[in-house]
């Protein structure tokens, strides 16, 4: 499986026309470790001072629908999501997440080793004398910081907090919260990817890595569930514009506020709790002059858009094979479940307002709800606070999971089920 990544992360970079600036990379011969302890969890040894405890991860619908267009024909296929997941892990202490394929006697690795480093095969280079392959880790280019245009909140948002008031009870609120996630990808994203399953394991450990950011969140603890996968062309509207950074050079962008504009009209109403709408080319303003500052949108949402009937989608951009969603989607998922930029309070629940002082928190906070650069992981109180009064406003009907899961395991009824299994309690509401 992995090689195909490799032809992908090849076709990525000839594809974005990336900067050739140079990069630190080291070459290193990954190998895994039986770990000692009760657990006995494996232990990915990736170069001296640099090592993984693997635990498996699990953010796949056991039942996955895969929508493909084929001469305007939607096809879907029902994927195994355990099948799927066999080969993916994560450190969650080091934010990490990997694909781990064992060939023959040697193991090939994929994915993200920390916030800064990524990790990828090098089949052509020599093995280690003790029989490894050889990988690269390289470090993420540094995104352009980011912006939002005003689709993030929008005259009726207001209107609506006015009947979304309930009691400060959260008695009728599962946690954990599994918010059950559609991903939308374009043709120039999904293009990179030989087969749907390369496609599904990107998007899997992208998943793994936003809930690794959502995990100090509380009352409720809110986690991703990817229930769905979906190709779709031609949802971008694109212009032509230079090539910034180029002297001569023009390039194809996507237009944010029309391509959002008609994400809105055409899939705002979900099949799951949210959509995520990814594009492979760079959303852009089209506006002249043209500069820098119009390529410095990488996402819009609607306030509150969870569960939405009509704005139930986010839209992000995304280099294929970059693991770029990892630093954009948690900003604008936290949009979608009711959190503004830090620094503004917005009330959802008036018996649940926010205990924080929101307009405390400086421009160089960088938590992930910052305006411009999210740039240290976690959420500020204040965001989580937000999170909490949208989702005490939700109806019952969007804690019920839309996907049959399997819970015949110990492990899936822990982390799948356990939603479902609470609207069983008595004093849980109809």
């Amino acid at each position: 499986m992995l090689e195909v990544y490799r032809l992908a992360l090849l076709c990525a970079i000839l594809y974005v026309n990336v900067d050739c600036a140079p990069f630190p990379e080291y070459i290193v011969y990954p190998k895994l470790l039986e770990a000692r302890g009760i657990n006995g969890q494996k232990v990915l040894h990736i170069k001296d001072g640099l090592t993984l405890t693997l635990e498996k991860l699990s953010v796949l619908a056991d039942s996955l629908v895969f929508t493909e267009s084929n001469d305007g024909v939607a096809t879907e296929t029902i994927m195994n999501g355990t099948e799927l997941e066999e080969n993916l892990y994560q450190d969650r202490e080091k934010m990490a997440a990997v694909a781990v394929e064992v060939i023959d006697d040697t193991i090939e690795v994929m994915g993200v080793l920390n916030d800064k480093l990524r990790i990828a095969p090098l089949p052509l280079m020599p093995r280690s004398e003790e029989g490894h392959l050889a990988h690269r880790i390289y470090e993420k280019e540094p995104f352009r910081n980011h912006e939002e245009n005003d689709a993030d909140t929008l005259p009726e948002q207001q209107a609506r907090s006015k009947w979304r008031t309930r009691s400060a009870s959260m008695k009728h609120v599962p946690d954990p919260f599994l918010v059950e996630v559609h991903v939308m990808v374009d043709e120039h994203h999904y293009k990179v990817f030989r087969r749907r399953e390369d496609l599904v394991t990107y998007l899997a450990l992208t998943i793994a890595l936003v809930n690794m950011r959502y995990e100090d969140t509380s009352g409720p603890n809110i986690q991703f569930l990817l229930t769905s996968i979906q190709q779709e062309q031609g949802f971008a509207k694109t212009f032509v514009e230079k090539e910034i950074g180029w002297l001569v050079a023009n390039r194809t962008y996507a237009a944010a506020n029309e391509t959002f504009d008609h994400l809105l009209e055409k899939y705002g109403r979900s099949p799951a709790d949210i959509t995520v709408a990814v594009t492979g080319l760079i959303l852009a303003d089209a506006l002249e002059p043209f500069s820098e500052d119009e390529i410095r949108v990488q996402g819009q949402a609607r306030l509150g858009g969870v569960c939405n009937a009509n704005s139930s989608i986010v839209m992000v951009e995304d280099v294929p094979m970059s693991f770029g969603l990892v630093s954009i989607l948690p900003h604008e998922l936290g949009h979608a479940l009711g959190a503004p930029h830090d620094g503004e309070t917005y009330t959802w629940n008036n018996c649940l307002p926010p205990r924080n002082d929101c307009s405390k928190y400086s421009e160089d906070d960088h938590f992930i709800m910052h305006s411009s650069e999210p740039g240290n992981g976690k959420f500020s109180n204040c965001s989580k606070e937000h999170m909490t009064a949208f989702i005490s406003t939700l109806s019952t009907s969007c804690f019920k999971l839309k996907t049959k899961q399997n819970c015949t395991t110990e492990e899936k009824k822990t982390t799948r089920c356990f939603c479902e299994f609470n609207k069983h309690l008595p004093n849980s509401p109809s």
